[in-house]
């Protein structure tokens, strides 16, 4: 027997709020960088790292991804904000495959390109928000999308020594 094409719910997303039962296993990337590049500075320069996130977010609360595609990825003067730059820059693969595990054709390119979109404006929890309601047979699994992601960052955070973190942001200071 052949298995019949999934039935796709799609619409166009525009502005989300992030699904509770979703955003609860999809961790922030803005505050998981906050975390992770602090753990090591005095009080101002975390606070100084903290604003440059935050001041970043989208009006749903997550950070979108388009806001470091001016930042770089080499080079101490961009600031740390180049390590919150390489730490996501998976993320759109990550979600992609995700998304549209099982689909093929048109299906496939129409959910990477829109959960792409949404994950740069919007955020992860957005995009992903989407992903589930466009295909709600699948049962994506938000907490293994969770995993991935997590797992990701501390992969590319991995080779960062708390010492570069405190030298981008004594140089992003001058």
């Amino acid at each position: 027997m052949f298995d019949s094409p999934e039935e796709l719910h799609l619409f166009e997303p525009g502005a989300l709020t992030p699904a509770p039962h979703v955003a609860e296993h999809i961790p922030d990337a803005g505050a998981y960088f906050v975390g992770w590049a602090t753990r090591d500075l005095s009080a101002d320069h975390a606070r100084e790292i903290e604003s440059a996130v935050n001041g970043r977010r989208n009006q749903n609360g997550w950070f979108p991804l388009e806001t470091l595609d001016s930042i770089g990825s080499k080079g101490f003067w961009r600031g740390p904000l180049t390590y919150l730059a390489r730490m996501t820059a998976d993320d759109p693969q990550i979600v992609q495959e995700w998304a549209t595990g099982g689909l093929q054709g048109e299906q496939s390119s129409r959910i990477e390109a829109t959960v792409d979109h949404l994950l740069h404006q919007q955020g992860h929890a957005a995009a992903a928000t989407w992903a589930v309601a466009v295909r709600p047979r699948t049962f994506l699994d938000a907490e293994l999308l969770g995993s991935r992601l997590l797992a990701a960052w501390e992969y590319n955070l991995g080779s960062i020594r708390a010492r570069d973190v405190t030298k981008a942001v004594r140089r992003w200071n001058r």
